[in-house]
């Protein structure tokens, strides 16, 4: 694919590798901690998760994930005393985890149920296993969710997967800006931008599903600005991912 007036990369496809369920790796990993939360209190209420009458999880679980699940962006210092500024979270208050029980019903893995939130049989079955809640679900956020999908067409993201990870598999080997990375992809503006709308646009849609399912480190100690933030990938893209052995091939297109 070849996007218009940018440099891209000749790229190779990607693979999905096979991990052990207590490989260390995948604690490092936001969407694990939630699974693993889940998991918990699955077993905890073995009949069904107890919810509010609109069918969201109770605010005592919510600010029990909260605490627990230490998501990017979404701590307690940042949902109590961020912008929203707020004694008590609601689900919706902790979007990725509100994102996530949506996930979970559009794969059919979890079913409402009499107020509760029950595993479905084949939820059942991947529960079971760390890494297949886990790879499931990490495919669904990057590959499927039509939520990320919309917004890549909504605001012309161009590029593919297999471009997208078998570039970053080379320019974040050492931490690269998201500047350098926008750039990369799309070509460096004439008149540069510090609120560069294609960087925020690339952050919604693919940077942070990669972040949320614990493949890049978002780093803010060059600043908060989202070209200033620096992004590493982390040793779980190296367990998981299966990319181009080779180094890649840069090829500019005019």
């Amino acid at each position: 694919m070849t996007i218009k007036s940018a440099p891209r990369y000749v790229s190779a496809m990607y693979g999905i590798r096979t991990l052990h369920a207590d490989d260390p790796v995948l604690d490092s990993s936001p969407l694990v901690r939630a699974l693993d939360f889940l998991a918990a209190k699955f077993d905890e209420f073995p009949n069904g998760i107890p919810l509010t009458k609109s069918l969201a999880f109770k605010r005592d679980l919510v600010a029990e994930a909260i605490a627990e699940i230490q998501w990017p962006d979404w701590t307690e210092q940042q949902i109590y005393h961020g912008y929203m500024r707020i004694k008590v979270a609601d689900e919706q208050h902790f979007e990725p985890f509100w994102r996530l029980h949506q996930h979970l019903l559009d794969l059919r893995l979890v079913r409402h149920y009499k107020g509760k939130l029950l595993l479905s049989k084949t939820g059942k079955t991947l529960f079971a296993n760390r890494f297949a809640r886990f790879d499931r679900l990490a495919q669904y956020v990057l590959f499927e969710d039509p939520h990320r999908l919309f917004m890549r067409q909504e605001h012309g993201v161009f590029g593919s997967w297999d471009v997208w990870l078998n570039v970053m598999d080379i320019e974040t080997t050492h931490g690269a800006t998201g500047k350098h990375i926008t750039d990369t992809f799309y070509g460096v503006e004439d008149e540069p931008n510090e609120f560069d709308p294609r960087t925020s646009r690339l952050h919604s849609s693919v940077l942070e599903p990669l972040i949320y399912c614990g493949l890049l480190d978002e780093n803010r100690d060059s600043g908060r600005k989202l070209v200033e933030r620096v992004y590493s990938k982390t040793q779980l893209w190296q367990s998981y991912l299966q990319l181009d052995e080779k180094p890649a091939m840069l090829r500019v297109v005019h």
